[in-house]
């Protein structure tokens, strides 16, 4: 592999988790969905889908009560090539959410976490194999409560 094909597998990849920002955050969920394998393994905290229809299932409904406004800010992407059509990698979110339409008076983000990732390249196109949101800065109870996000 020369470091060109590296680079724009490495361009790929980073914009494989642009578009999971995207799509979750302004995207439809059959999009959403679409960014995952048909036998991916997504988890954050204690839920878990399997497989890409479970994740559609999850991304519809997201919005099943009402609006939801979300925007999640991706940092800190570190990616390590395993080998032609395998790579992990490491990033860190901030989310900032609400059951509401914009604009939203709130700042206080509902969660920072890491994602941890396997992507897989499927066909020429880099998919998630798996995605795991493990949360390390939550809001307590009662300043989700103030904000009308419990």
């Amino acid at each position: 592999m020369t470091s060109a094909e590296r680079f724009e597998d490495r361009m790929r990849i980073i914009q494989l988790n642009d578009d999971f920002c995207y799509e979750l955050d302004r995207g439809t969920p059959e999009g959403f969905a679409a960014l995952f394998m048909e036998d991916a393994y997504y988890t954050h905290g204690r839920r878990e889908s399997r497989g890409r229809e479970e994740i559609l299932a999850f991304a519809r409904g997201r919005t099943q009560d009402g609006p939801r406004t979300s925007r999640h800010i991706l940092s800190g992407l570190r990616i390590e090539m395993i080998s032609e059509d395998e790579a992990r990698g490491i990033s860190s979110c901030t989310t900032f959410a609400a059951s509401a339409l914009p604009p939203i008076a709130s700042t206080l983000p509902i969660l920072v976490a890491d994602f941890h990732d396997r992507y897989r390249r499927v066909d020429g196109v880099w998919l998630f194999a798996e995605r795991h949101i493990e949360p390390i800065f939550v809001p307590a109870p009662e300043a989700l409560a103030k904000e009308g996000a419990a």
